[in-house]
């Protein structure tokens, strides 16, 4: 389940043990927030399913709770890839996945479906500009942030490039963490 997929009445149904009816009751006396398509069906957002469990005080599953967090893809080689690391997995605010070349990030983009990417300019393997123009131009669909990180003087080129935002390499350890969370917010809000 990911955040960006509602569940249906159905699904959440199996997951309280509880008929669809009482789910389709719940959302009739506003316990439980949710939306209604064209074709009539109610549709409940992640967020919302998992704000009604914390309410009644019914059990999470720590499943549920992962699939909440913005799906965060790195793309370095070895060399600044620790630092990265070290800054992003600090706090489990992310669910991270990594790639050291252009055809891996691809293949994360497909099967990960990141709400972010960060691409570190400073890397030699993969060619950052190309990717996050790709980024920029073939994910139109998905709505990825891209974040590049490298030299200052990086900044004009990253974003002419299709960057949403650049990070200094020294600002990493203090500004990661921080950044994502401004341009998740953004694209959440657009």
């Amino acid at each position: 389940m990911s955040p960006s997929n509602p569940m249906t009445t159905g699904q959440a149904a199996q997951y309280c043990h509880v008929s669809q009816a009482t789910i389709i009751n719940w959302i009739k006396e506003d316990k439980l927030k949710a939306y209604t398509t064209p074709g009539g069906h109610h549709r409940i957002l992640l967020s919302d399913f998992l704000s009604f469990l914390e309410t009644y005080r019914m059990p999470v599953a720590p499943t549920l709770r992962t699939a909440l967090r913005p799906r965060v893809l790195v793309v370095s080689d070895a060399t600044e890839r620790s630092q990265l690391a070290r800054a992003l997995q600090e706090n489990e605010q992310f669910d991270v996945a990594w790639a050291s070349s252009d055809y891996e990030a691809g293949a994360q983009v497909t099967r990960f479906k990141p709400d972010a990417v960060v691409l570190d300019m400073t890397s030699s393997a993969p060619d950052c500009l190309t990717l996050c123009r790709w980024l920029h131009d073939s994910t139109e669909g998905q709505s990825i942030s891209v974040l590049t990180v490298g030299a200052p003087e990086d900044k004009q080129t990253a974003l002419a490039a299709g960057a949403d935002a650049h990070l200094p390499t020294t600002a990493i350890a203090d500004k990661l963490e921080e950044e994502l969370n401004v341009l998740l917010e953004s694209k959440h809000n657009e």
